[in-house]
């Protein structure tokens, strides 16, 4: 969703909670930029100040509630005024602490609904589904390690939005993809290390440190220190990836794939980190790696550990590093 459309949205619900509504059984409205043939999506808070989305329904369209989540609840919502009446499928946050989740869910509705008029529940309903998925699955706590590598696969996104602001469609490695980043023809793989002497990075599999077919590959090797003061938290680097990136609702649900809810922010809010080292390679013939042809057809799930503290392979100089982002988004889409 385009950010002028998700600010529109934030716009509308500001300005609804500037009133207050008149009972528990009624809301206010504004009328969204996004129409079907049943009619536009309506902004809609609540006596409680929750804020709502309510999807328009045809004569045959019915909805059944559903109440499953402590957060979000569905439920079909009648709007009289006057002689007109009108039934809409109602979306609703029950927990204020989510809003800005929300916005992103909401956001990613109206884009499924304008790909979608025609069936503008059904894009409700399989955008909701995707998004509770994440959320009800969503892991543990996120250990120590789990966080700087999310924190460095975070440094390289914001260095990938410096130069271009659709740049969270590149961020691969939440769904499982064998590079953390994909852009076009070209991968970048992102090895993250809290340890304060050596250079080493464990390979996942023979095929993480394969180029993409006809492209090539980038290893960024990222040292981080926890410290107690300065550095800076994931929640800090989320915020900058927020402001330099177009789609929130993207942002959010890769995050959510890689154990992160925005709403846990205060979670890990003593966990600060300071970039120490930052090495990126080209991954070339001549990097030391396992060949995948050189494999026995009969070995699988080959893990190894890498040292790069030698003169080989050599490292992109760190003033060349944004120069070298910038060619690859240019080059590459």
């Amino acid at each position: 969703m385009p950010v002028s459309l998700r600010r529109v949205v934030d716009d509308h619900w500001e300005r609804l909670e500037e009133e207050r509504v008149s009972g528990p059984d009624h809301v206010r409205t504004s009328e969204l930029p996004v129409t079907t043939p049943a009619g536009s999506l309506l902004a809609a808070v609540d006596h409680m100040g929750n804020r709502h989305v309510l999807v328009p329904l045809t004569a045959n369209q019915h909805v059944r509630t559903d109440r499953r989540g402590a957060a979000l609840a569905v439920r079909e919502r009648p709007l009289e005024n006057g002689e007109i009446y009108e039934r809409y499928a109602d979306l609703g946050c029950l927990r204020r602490d989510l809003d800005e989740v929300f916005t992103g869910l909401v956001s990613d509705v109206l884009s499924a609904v304008e790909t979608t008029p025609e069936r503008p529940l059904k894009a409700l309903y399989t955008v909701l589904n995707r998004w509770r998925d994440l959320f009800r699955h969503a892991p543990a706590p996120l250990g120590i390690d789990q966080l700087a590598g999310l924190f460095g696969e975070l440094v390289v996104l914001n260095e990938l939005l410096a130069g271009r602001s659709t740049a969270v469609d590149f961020w691969t490695g939440p769904s499982g993809h064998h590079h953390d980043f994909t852009i076009g023809s070209h991968g970048i793989e992102v090895k993250t290390s809290t340890a304060t002497r050596d250079r080493t990075a464990r390979i996942h599999g023979i095929n993480q440190l394969q180029p993409p077919p006809h492209g090539d590959l980038d290893l960024v090797w990222i040292r981080l220190e926890s410290v107690a003061e300065q550095g800076k938290t994931l929640a800090e680097l989320v915020e900058s990836a927020r402001r330099a990136g177009d789609d929130d609702a993207s942002l959010l649900l890769k995050l959510a794939e890689a154990g992160y809810l925005t709403a846990d922010a205060e979670r890990y809010h003593d966990v600060r980190f300071e970039i120490r080292e930052q090495r990126w390679y080209e991954v070339g013939e001549d990097f030391p790696r396992i060949d995948p042809a050189a494999v026995p057809a009969d070995v699988s799930e080959l893990d190894y550990t890498l040292d790069l503290a030698g003169q080989r392979p050599h490292a992109t100089d760190p003033d060349e590093i944004r120069a070298r982002v910038q060619r690859i988004t240019r080059e590459n889409t």
